[in-house]
């Protein structure tokens, strides 16, 4: 149980230990940031003269200056590499910040030039089934117009087959009519014959009875005289 817990320990302490070997890795600067920093190192150097010509002068001051010299200038020495670590630093920083603007800015042409011809494939993309319903839609309108045309045609067709139908039946009735024409006057005339013979019987029938009757109105004095006559011997 007890080896178990150290055997736990010991992995946790390795953990740890191989955690805080690892480097890192500072966060990137702006390019702000960067030349900051070479302001700052620049600003340092000019410190690190200033103080190193004011030690120089308290040196001379005193009388003896071999060891205040030597401390100057090793104090002026580790300011200047300080300021110039610092400088190479906030160069490298720059340089970085400066490609990383760079690559963001192709990054950022390239994300648009895509988008940008993402754009023109859909606008192609539409344009084209725009095209498509619109060739689609002329196609039905001529259809139609073709249907609607072939119509009138067959009805104006079948207008003239009827047309020319009774011209023709129309024709032969005439023909049949000029054909019959002749016997049909013949009958006629027949007819009139008959009606004037039919009129002459009728007009002699009645000029018979008129002579009749004028008879009978003749002979009726005659007769009545002869009546009184045929009486008186009895």
């Amino acid at each position: 149980m007890h080896i178990r817990n150290w055997l736990a320990l010991a992995l946790l302490l390795g953990h740890g230990w191989a955690l805080a070997q690892t480097p890192v890795t500072p966060p990137a600067q702006s390019l702000d940031d960067a030349r900051a920093q070479r302001a700052r190192a620049k600003a340092l150097k000019a410190e690190a003269e200033q103080r190193f010509e004011a030690d120089k002068a308290e040196c001379q001051s005193k009388v003896i200056a071999v060891g205040c010299m030597s401390s100057a200038k090793e104090r002026h020495l580790k300011s200047l590499h300080e300021a110039d670590a610092l400088e190479r630093t906030g160069r490298q920083a720059e340089r970085e910040a400066r490609t990383r603007e760079t690559e963001a800015k192709a990054a950022k042409r390239e994300a648009e030039a895509a988008d940008r011809e993402a754009r023109e494939r859909a606008d192609v993309a539409r344009y084209r089934e725009q095209e498509a319903q619109r060739s689609v839609e002329r196609e039905r309108r001529q259809a139609e117009e073709a249907a609607k045309l072939e119509s009138r045609r067959s009805k104006a067709a079948a207008e003239r087959a009827e047309q020319q139908k009774r011209l023709e039946a129309r024709r032969q009735e005439d023909a049949k009519r000029a054909q019959q024409a002749p016997e049909n006057a013949r009958k006629a005339e027949e007819r009139r014959r008959q009606h004037a013979e039919r009129v002459k019987r009728i007009d002699e029938r009645a000029r018979k009875y008129a002579e009749t009757l004028k008879q009978r109105e003749a002979e009726k004095p005659a007769s009545q005289a002869a009546q009184p006559a045929a009486k008186s011997p009895r």
